[in-house]
C-alpha cells in the first residue's frame, strides 16, 4: 500500500507548475518529494537526509523516485517558493484512489442519518523563535520585552471513535498574509480551510467538530457554504440562556443510559434555537452532557454542543461519542506529529517566503500516507507485531532502507515481519 500511495504522490507532484523563472537545475518534482522523503523515513533534517543520499541512492529511486537531491540549502531555497496550497491536490489524488474511498466509507458514522465523514479541526504551533523570521510570521510581543516570530497551522483529520488511525485531510497555514500588518489568526485559517476540505473530500457527506471558538456566525457561514454539517462546543453565548430557560421549564428532551455498568450516561436537548443575536436567522439544534460515576456520584465527564443534526434518542449515545472524538486531532494527530518521530515543532528550515509552512504540509502528507498504511496493509501490520512498537519499527525500516537495495516498501516489510528471508553467499 505504501509503494502505490508514493506513487500516487509522485504523479501529482510532478504536475506541479514550477514557480521558478530561471535556475532550474534540479528537478521541482525531485526536491518536493525529497523533503516527503525526509519525513517518510522520520530523518531529523534536510542535512542527514542529503548526507545519507548515497547510500540510499538505488532506494530512493526505486521507492520515491528520486534521482538526485541538491544540498540541504538548495532543498530550502527551491522549496521556499512553493505556495502550499499547490499541495492539496496531492491530498486529493490519494483520496481519490478506490483503495482509499473505502477506507473513508468505513469510517463513516451517524448511518441512521445517511452517513458523515466525521472531521475534526484545530490549530496547533509549529514554528517559534526570538530571532528568525520572515514576512509571513506571526509575531508575539511578550511581558519582558522579548519578541517572538511563530508559525501556526489549523488542521483536519477524519476520525472516528474507537478507531485508532486518523486520516488528514489537509492543513492551512496561519500566517501573516501579504501585505497585511495585523497577525492572521486560527478563525480566519479555517474559514480558508473549508473550502480546501470540500475540494480533497468531494461527494462526502462532511460532519466538522471544533471547538468553542467557531461556535459563532461567520465560522458557521463558512460550514453551511460549503454545504457540510457541525458539531461544535459551546460554553458561552445565548444558546446557554436559552438551553437553561427550557431545563428550568422541562422542555429539554432527555435521555439516559448506563455505560461499561458504572457510568450513568445523561443528555438534554432542544431543537431551533437562535445562535446569538447578532445571527438570529442562524438555527442551531442543542445538546448538554453529564457523565457520572455510580460509585461515588463524581461527573467524570460534561460538555455542551451546538450543531446542524437532527438530534434523535437512537443516536444520541453515538453523538456524544462522535463529538468527543474531536479530540483526537490532538491526541492521535498534533501529538504524534510533534513527539512521535515526526518532529513537528523542530526548524527543518525557515525560510524567506513558505518554506517552514511547506514543510509542515509535507509532513502532513507523509502523515497520511503512514496512517493509510498502518490501518489497510496486513504486511505492514505484521512487521509491526514483529517490531513491538512503532519506534522500533521506524528504525528498522530506516536501516534496511540505508542498506538493503530493494524495489520497494514493501520488500522492507516483509523481511521485519520474517516472511522474507535475506539470502547470504557463503
Amino acid at each position: 500500500m505504501f509503494d502505490y500511495l508514493v506513487s500516487k504522490v509522485h504523479e501529482t507532484v510532478g504536475q506541479m507548475a514550477d514557480h521558478r523563472k530561471t535556475d532550474r537545475g534540479h528537478d521541482l518534482s525531485g526536491v518536493v518529494m525529497s523533503a516527503f522523503a525526509m519525513f517518510s523515513l522520520k530523518d531529523p533534517s534536510l542535512l542527514a537526509f542529503k548526507n545519507n543520499f548515497e547510500v540510499r541512492q538505488e532506494n530512493l529511486e526505486q521507492v520515491f523516485k528520486i534521482k538526485e537531491v541538491p544540498s540541504d540549502n538548495g532543498l530550502r531555497k527551491i522549496l521556499d517558493g512553493v505556495s502550499p496550497g499547490s499541495l492539496r491536490p496531492c491530498f486529493e489524488a490519494l483520496y481519490k484512489a478506490p483503495e482509499v474511498v473505502e477506507v473513508v466509507k468505513e469510517r463513516q458514522c451517524f448511518a441512521a442519518l445517511g452517513g458523515f465523514v466525521a472531521i475534526a479541526a484545530d490549530g496547533t504551533e509549529h514554528f517559534c523563535s526570538n530571532h528568525t523570521n520572515c514576512p509571513h510570521c506571526l509575531v508575539r510581543n511578550l511581558k519582558n520585552g522579548e519578541v517572538q516570530y511563530y508559525h501556526q497551522m489549523v488542521g483536519a483529520c477524519i476520525v472516528k471513535p474507537n478507531e485508532k488511525t486518523v486520516l488528514p485531510v489537509f492543513a492551512e497555514p496561519i500566517t501573516r498574509q501579504d501585505g497585511a500588518t495585523k497577525n492572521d489568526c486560527e478563525y480566519n485559517a479555517f474559514k480558508r480551510l473549508v473550502p480546501n476540505m470540500g475540494q480533497v473530500l468531494p461527494g462526502h457527506k462532511k460532519l466538522i467538530l471544533l471547538d468553542g471558538l467557531f461556535a459563532d456566525g461567520p465560522a458557521i457561514r463558512a460550514i453551511q457554504d460549503g454545504q457540510m454539517d457541525f458539531i461544535t462546543v459551546i460554553k458561552e453565548g445565548y444558546v446557554l440562556v436559552q438551553a437553561a430557560r427550557l431545563e428550568e421549564s422541562g422542555q429539554l428532551e432527555s435521555f439516559t443510559w448506563t455505560k461499561n455498568q458504572h457510568f450513568r450516561c445523561t443528555a438534554k436537548w432542544a431543537h431551533g434555537l437562535v445562535l446569538n443575536g447578532a445571527n438570529q436567522d442562524i438555527s442551531v439544534n442543542y445538546l448538554q452532557y453529564q457523565e457520572v460515576d455510580t460509585r461515588n456520584g463524581k461527573t467524570v465527564y460534561a460538555s455542551k454542543w451546538v450543531t446542524s443534526l437532527e438530534i434523535r434518542e437512537d443516536i444520541v449515545p453515538e453523538f456524544v461519542s462522535v463529538a468527543r472524538s474531536k479530540w483526537k486531532i490532538e491526541n492521535e494527530t498534533f501529538n504524534v506529529l510533534k513527539n512521535h518521530g515526526y518532529n513537528l515543532e523542530h526548524n527543518y528550515g525557515h525560510g524567506k517566503s513558505f518554506l517552514s509552512s511547506v514543510l509542515a504540509i509535507l509532513m502532513f502528507l507523509a502523515f497520511l500516507v503512514d496512517q493509510l498504511t498502518e490501518a489497510t496493509d496486513s504486511l505492514f501490520q505484521k512487521a509491526l507485531m514483529v517490531a513491538k512498537t512503532m519506534r522500533d519499527l521506524r528504525q528498522k525500516v530506516r536501516v534496511l532502507f540505508d542498506f538493503i537495495p530493494c524495489l520497494s516498501m514493501n520488500l522492507i516489510y516483509g523481511i521485519i515481519a520474517r516472511d522474507l528471508k535475506l539470502g547470504l553467499s557463503p
